[in-house]
């Protein structure tokens, strides 16, 4: 839940026509609602794809640390990531959106103060929200560095 609430960037998966096509975007994570909020411009590829097919993929990850390493392949990074599945749908209804808009204001711009978005505000930008169905999370820790090759 932590990386979901502090990620700045996650990418959003979608496919139409057999097509896979990743998108990174700001968003917020609504962990009552289980849901993610994200905004867009009103056209674009993802929002073609979303309207052949509403089925998508969330990813955000957090990298901590790359441990280099000799030789090479021994090297290893330190991350975590959470994968969400889910349906997607864009929203038409003004107070879900701005609602939507709020919780992504209070994430990026905390120090701007809360008004409700104008409707010609409302109409310049779509509100996308993903319904997630399942999530996934894997990580890879920080493992102290050894330095004296006799305690190897």
């Amino acid at each position: 839940m932590e990386i979901l609430l502090t990620a700045t960037v996650g990418r959003l998966g979608t496919c139409a026509n057999g097509i896979p096509y990743i998108t990174p975007m700001n968003f917020t994570y609504d962990a009552e609602a289980s849901k993610i909020f994200l905004h867009c411009a009103n056209e674009g590829r993802k929002l073609d794809n979303i309207r052949i097919n509403p089925t998508v993929c969330f990813e955000v990850e957090e990298v901590k640390n790359v441990m280099v390493k000799q030789p090479t392949c021994a090297s290893s990074v330190a991350y975590r990531s959470v994968i969400m599945f889910g349906n997607i749908k864009i929203l038409s209804d003004h107070h879900a959106k701005d609602h939507a808009l709020q919780k992504l204001a209070e994430k990026y711009a905390p120090q701007n103060p809360k008004i409700p978005f104008t409707d010609a505000m409302l109409n310049k930008t779509n509100v996308l929200e993903i319904e997630i169905r399942e999530i996934t999370a894997k990580r890879s820790p920080v493992r102290p560095t050894i330095t004296d090759p006799a305690k190897k």
